[in-house]
């Protein structure tokens, strides 16, 4: 099974700024402007991320696949719940944004240490998050149902609840900004027992209501269709 599920790159100027779950763990190179970079790997979130950037500063990512695992995590699953900080280096010094090298450069760099270092997810772990995702029940997974709470645990760092509600949470946000439909309507056909319910499920994963989530339907339709752990493997390049 592949590891990586796309590579991406995002530039943010100084400032405040929020990244939504997505289930995924990602390789960072954080490369403040004329500034050493930190190399780290994110930890899974389970709120809205908020970050602080106090100058410009270009981001470098491997998005990883669930269940991806390093040798520092393998006795520890609750590691990947933190985030992990793997090395201060100096990748470039530049005036200004050298993008097609730079990004090339820490490209290199992050992919090297996933092919060195990670260790893929065993087989039956996409299959069990889609069926946690589209409801169904797994056929082909050789365990039962009390070992593939405890195995999805330890595999991924979080058990089938947080799967569950994730996948919840961002099909019901998707489905919220792609149309009109009455919110009470949204919460009955994604499960969530009223609207309320569903109201606080989006603040928790969003820290937004529904109706703010609206009223930025273009960031949001961009961020619940971006590749995240229930996609699979997608190996393209993003630019945020």
């Amino acid at each position: 099974m592949d590891p990586i599920v796309c590579t991406w790159t995002s530039t943010l100027p100084e400032g405040r700024f929020t990244v939504w779950p997505d289930g995924c763990r990602d390789l960072i190179a954080v490369i403040p402007n004329n500034k050493p970079a930190t190399l780290l790997c994110s930890g899974l979130d389970s709120s809205p991320r908020r970050l602080v950037c106090r100058s410009d500063t270009l981001f470098v990512g491997v998005r990883l696949a669930a269940g991806v695992s390093f040798p520092w995590e393998r006795k520890q699953p609750e590691y990947k719940r933190e985030d992990f900080v793997l090395a201060q280096n100096q990748i470039s010094q530049f005036d200004g944004w050298e993008m097609e090298s730079l990004c090339g450069d820490a490209f290199d760099e992050l992919v090297s240490v996933v092919d060195r270092f990670a260790s893929p997810a065993p087989v039956w772990v996409p299959e069990c998050l889609e069926a946690l995702r589209s409801g169904r029940v797994p056929r082909t997974i050789p365990l039962s149902e009390r070992s593939v709470r405890r195995k999805l645990a330890e595999t991924t760092g979080a058990p089938p609840s947080y799967w569950r509600s994730l996948a919840r949470v961002r099909q019901a946000g998707l489905a919220l900004v792609q149309s009109d439909a009455p919110l009470a309507s949204i919460a009955a056909d994604f499960g969530f027992s009223d609207q309320p319910h569903m109201s606080r499920e989006i603040r928790r994963w969003f820290g937004l209501t529904p109706l703010a989530l609206r009223d930025n339907r273009e960031q949001a339709i961009r961020r619940l269709t971006a590749p995240d752990v229930f996609q699979g493997p997608q190996v393209r390049s993003m630019m945020y």
